[in-house]
């Protein structure tokens, strides 16, 4: 496994301010298994992550997990994303996002690419350039969704 995926975990349980002895008497589970999964020695189950989630106040902590533990198309499904930016940044960056995308007219060069049911050899490049404008509007849709609030609350 390799050290990404012990990140998650790790940050999540530090960014709630928890040590390892309260996060395992919080979850239920021993001191060991939370060092194990942090170590990445073990894998952490879904049903665990799910209940660290809570614990840490981190609902982004199972999918950037996975995220972080997959390989190729598994990986490439899932933006990589920053939580708990404050939500002014979150939804700023967001709407630049949606509207540089608006202006390139990048809409509708999609919808002349995908108009025959098929992209080919020459339409690869400006398609892929399309498909990376539109994982950053996921990026910044994800970091809003799991942005923070003045108030210091998950928004």
């Amino acid at each position: 496994m390799d050290n990404l995926s012990q990140n998650a975990l790790r940050r999540a349980r530090r960014t709630a301010g928890i040590t390892q002895e309260k996060a395992a008497e919080m979850s239920g589970y021993s001191v060991d298994a939370i060092q194990a999964w942090e170590a990445g020695t073990r894998r952490c189950a879904v049903e665990a992550l799910d209940t660290l989630a809570v614990c840490y106040d981190a609902p982004w902590l199972a999918g950037m997990y996975l995220r972080e533990l997959s390989r190729g198309s598994v990986q490439a499904s899932m933006p990589e994303f920053e939580p708990g930016k404050p939500l002014p940044q979150a939804v700023l960056n967001l709407l630049d996002k949606v509207t540089a995308f608006g202006r390139s007219h990048a809409d509708q060069r999609l919808v002349s690419l995908a108009a025959d049911g098929r992209i080919d050899v020459n339409e690869r490049q400006e398609y892929d350039a399309i498909m990376e404008d539109l994982q950053d509007i996921c990026r910044a849709a994800m970091e809003l969704k799991f942005c923070k609030s003045e108030d210091d609350e998950q928004c």
